[in-house]
């Protein structure tokens, strides 16, 4: 009876750390949008170019050229988040899990980031999923049911959504929405026009539905945002942005950095849909 009594006790066990493991899986994120130069490091610590719709499978690491525009997207299967990488940027996909947990799901996110600088868009965190970007000196946690930001390999951070919270010198700093961390503050400032800007032309670029149109009247429409994207001349209709001020000078620099963003940049009225 005792032998018995045992082995459905190991049976039991196994069965339930089974089911905990289906539960708990890590799933490949998918390549969105690639542009000039990107790579995956491959087997054999060798590098090789990567296009759009290529699955970025965890433990993967991607970078990106240093020619101004070479940019990377990718989306991620666990949680609604969007990531671009910006050019000379070298991010590793650490984690991308999620299971359920008393009925709730629960995802578990971890971004390392070695070089560069990578905005991202998350959204639908609940209150135990963590999302991470880890720098070499600092981690960055992002909260709440939607944020945007931006996080550079120097620990320097950018809000324009949401909330994060940056760990520094042992201690958390939160940055809001419209507030900047620099590198080496101890508190956040407000953020500058064309930084904010900067992350919301990057977010239409990995939001996109297609291939920008090389400049034909209307341009590519993102969906998200109702942003109108000629030649990544951008028009924010639903934040209260008209940047068509830049048309024609982010492109003479680097079209998705936002350099040329007017100071300041007053927010408009906004505009109807289809303007």
């Amino acid at each position: 009876m005792k032998k018995i009594v045992k082995t459905f006790m190991v049976s039991a066990t196994l069965v339930a750390a089974l089911l905990v493991a289906v539960a708990a899986q890590a799933k490949d994120a998918t390549l969105t949008g690639a542009t000039g130069t990107v790579e995956s490091l491959g087997k054999g610590g060798t590098w090789q170019k990567v296009s759009v719709s290529k699955s970025v499978k965890v433990g993967s690491t991607l970078r990106t050229g240093s020619t101004a525009g070479s940019l990377a997207s990718f989306r991620l299967p666990n949680v609604d988040g969007l990531i671009v990488l910006n050019e000379a940027t070298t991010l590793t996909l650490s984690e991308a899990s999620s299971k359920t947990v008393s009925g709730q799901n629960v995802s578990d996110t971890v971004l390392s980031l070695a070089a560069g600088r990578v905005t991202g868009k998350v959204g639908g965190l609940t209150g135990a999923s963590s999302f991470v970007v880890k720098t070499p000196s600092k981690n960055v946690v992002v909260k709440g049911q939607n944020a945007e930001f931006s996080v550079s390999v120097d620990g320097s951070v950018t809000v324009t959504r949401g909330t994060v919270d940056v760990g520094t010198g042992g201690q958390m700093v939160a940055v809001s929405a419209g507030q900047t961390l620099a590198a080496n503050a101890a508190a956040p400032v407000a953020a500058q026009p064309g930084d904010q800007a900067s992350i919301a032309t990057q977010v239409a670029y990995g939001s996109r539905t297609g291939t920008p149109d090389g400049g034909t009247p209307g341009g590519d429409n993102l969906g998200e945002r109702n942003a109108i994207n000629p030649q990544f001349h951008d028009i924010y209709l639903t934040d209260g942005f008209l940047d068509n001020t830049e048309r024609g000078t982010r492109s003479s620099v680097n079209p998705l950095r936002g350099g040329n963003a007017p100071e300041p940049m007053t927010p408009s009225v906004p505009s109807s849909p289809g303007v």
